[in-house]
């Protein structure tokens, strides 16, 4: 079981919220945050982003750790926002496709830099995009990932295409929003989702090729 419902309890405290004041914040109940408290519930993935992101914790400090009123009464100071570390680790700012956005997840495509980011360790000069992934997208039959996970795509350049082969990938264009698998055939790449249906790329095309690094996911 995670740390949440303790941390969410230690952090009202320390901010002086009721919890009716905090579910206010988050929109939800005194019910929900009594819940959460007293380890009767867990928060969806989505809450523990907003918690996170609002009071500048990092994501897995907020699941994973116990922490103390010094931690949380540090955080703002420590975790500055242009140059986020976790345990002396630069965190990524990631756009983040939440699920209402996903409704019209194509009308995005020019606009990352308008959507909310969230804070990840991610190892890579590439850009990420991520997303709340949910039953509604259309997936090949063996993708196998639970809803409610946090995926994470990183932009391949052309240096590393011949990474892509046999990945999941999203193909993420103002014409189509789905998760598929590249498929290559010398120089000619494609992200499949089945069988009556594929995406073929152009390679003179910039930002095409999404492919899927990694995930986070409720346990």
């Amino acid at each position: 079981m995670s740390n949440v419902g303790n941390n969410i309890k230690k952090l009202r405290k320390v901010k002086g919220l009721s919890q009716q004041a905090f579910g206010d914040v988050f929109n939800l109940t005194r019910g929900n945050i009594s819940s959460y408290e007293e380890m009767r519930a867990e928060p969806k993935i989505e809450i523990v982003l907003k918690i996170a992101n609002y009071f500048g914790i990092p994501v897995q400090h907020l699941i994973e750790k116990n922490l103390s009123v010094n931690e949380i009464l540090n955080f703002n100071d420590y975790f500055q926002p242009d140059i986020p570390t976790l345990g002396g680790k630069r965190l990524s700012q990631v756009p983040l496709l939440e699920r209402e956005a996903l409704l019209d997840a194509c009308t995005y495509v020019s606009k990352l830099n308008e959507l909310p980011v969230i804070e990840f360790p991610l190892q890579s000069r590439n850009r990420f995009i991520a997303m709340e992934y949910m039953d509604a997208i259309p997936v090949p039959g063996d993708f196998g990932i639970t809803a409610q996970s946090i995926l994470f795509f990183e932009e391949i350049d052309i240096d590393s295409l011949h990474t892509l082969n046999n990945a999941f990938g999203l193909c993420f264009s103002a014409e189509e929003f789905f998760i598929g698998k590249y498929t290559m055939v010398e120089r000619e790449i494609s992200l499949v989702l089945n069988a009556w249906k594929k995406v073929d790329f152009v390679l003179a095309e910039k930002g095409n090729f999404w492919k899927l690094y990694g995930k986070f996911e409720r346990i």
